[in-house]
């Protein structure tokens, strides 16, 4: 028995020399005692599952739930020249990405797989940044806040101006001739009827880091191809994130973007717009606009207030559109670890014949 123990300890210390592996886990739970609205609202499952209007409960229910339970691994072999990482939601235990990568030489990484959070996105606070974890955990409203999405098929969205991420399963070359510049390409081989599509298909992007700050200009080709055109910068305690994106989708409006974060030890406030212009013969124009501010309340507690409107105009159309929301949370613990988050979630869908919804979401979020 002593034999086999010793052999095990040499085998394990043999084995990490060989790879360098992490593993982890998300557990977000979140229950709402509270919640209720008046007016309607949309619903996707109702039409049998074409969604609908549907009148809201005039009683106050509650619910409770796992907003995440996710585990995840990540290794490195061969001096980092060779890993992986793969990822399973809890639920059901179902696949939730992977990826493979080989790294010849310090200018080529070459990367089989997928990254259900995206890679190359560039968003800045704009996006997921904007309200972080406490979004995941389903306390904060918002995250790349898409306002309006019932009005119009062209919904605006903080992704309308800014590129979040490429998800899917493809092939990847990460390009770095020079420290500052990277050129990203996706492949997506992966269930195209024909060789052609897949180029048809392709992500290239061109990251270049300069001093005064980070310029991305990312392409997403298809039937109808984007582009977005980024530049983030930081100037003292003060940084700022701009988008824009065009689309050759017929009557696609152009969206345009900014975002803004000043930050001290005390105190920071986050603030993001964009917009959505009509082009051709789309005559409306959509806005959303968030601002949150947060305070430092003692060790590892901090005070956020989340506040936003959405506005859509169109033309000939009736009358504008007008959505705000009023969310305040309180985060105690570590931004990357261990939390207990509490709030209040009030909307106000002007577009939905008035309606109004409320919550008290209360999670307590693990990462290990």
């Amino acid at each position: 028995m002593k034999k086999l123990i010793v052999l095990s300890v040499v085998f394990a210390l043999v084995a990490s020399t060989a790879f360098a592996v992490d593993l982890g886990a998300n557990v977000f739970g979140l229950v709402i005692p509270a919640k209720g609205g008046s007016g309607s609202a949309w619903d996707g499952s109702a039409n049998g599952g074409a969604g609908g209007m549907v009148d809201l409960p005039s009683e106050v229910a509650s619910d409770l739930g796992f907003k995440r339970v996710r585990l995840s691994g990540y290794g490195e072999a061969g001096d980092g020249a060779f890993g992986g990482q793969l990822r399973f939601e809890v639920d059901g235990m179902s696949y939730k990405d992977a990826f493979a990568f080989w790294k010849p030489i310090d200018q080529l990484k070459v990367v089989i797989g997928n990254n259900s959070d995206g890679w190359y996105g560039k968003e800045g606070v704009t996006g997921w940044g904007f309200n972080g974890n406490p979004y995941d955990g389903g306390v904060a409203f918002g995250g790349d806040k898409i306002w309006g999405a019932d009005y119009n098929p062209w919904a605006t969205g903080t992704r309308s101006a800014f590129f979040g991420g490429y998800g899917g399963e493809a092939l990847h070359l990460n390009i770095t001739p020079v420290d500052m510049v990277a050129i990203n390409i996706a492949i997506p081989f992966g269930g195209q009827a024909e060789v052609a599509d897949a180029f048809k298909s392709t992500f290239a992007q061109v990251d270049v880091n300069l001093d005064f700050g980070n310029i991305a200009l990312s392409f997403q080709a298809g039937d109808d191809s984007d582009i977005f055109l980024y530049y983030g910068g930081s100037f003292g305690d003060l940084g700022l994130d701009v988008g824009f994106h065009y689309s050759t989708a017929d009557d696609a409006p152009i969206g345009v973007g900014a975002g803004l974060k000043y930050a001290t030890d005390a105190f920071g406030v986050k603030f993001r717009v964009v917009a959505n212009l009509g082009v051709g013969d789309s005559k409306w124009t959509g806005l959303v606009a968030d601002v949150l501010p947060y305070f430092s309340l003692g060790d590892n507690i901090v005070a956020f207030v989340n506040l936003g409107i959405g506005m859509l105009s169109v033309d000939g159309g009736g009358d504008p559109i007008f959505d705000w929301n009023f969310n305040p949370y309180v985060r105690i613990g570590e931004e990357w670890g261990a939390q207990f988050l509490i709030g209040v979630d009030v909307h106000s869908w002007g577009g939905k014949d008035g309606s109004t919804t409320w919550s008290i979401p209360i999670a307590i979020m693990v990462m290990f």
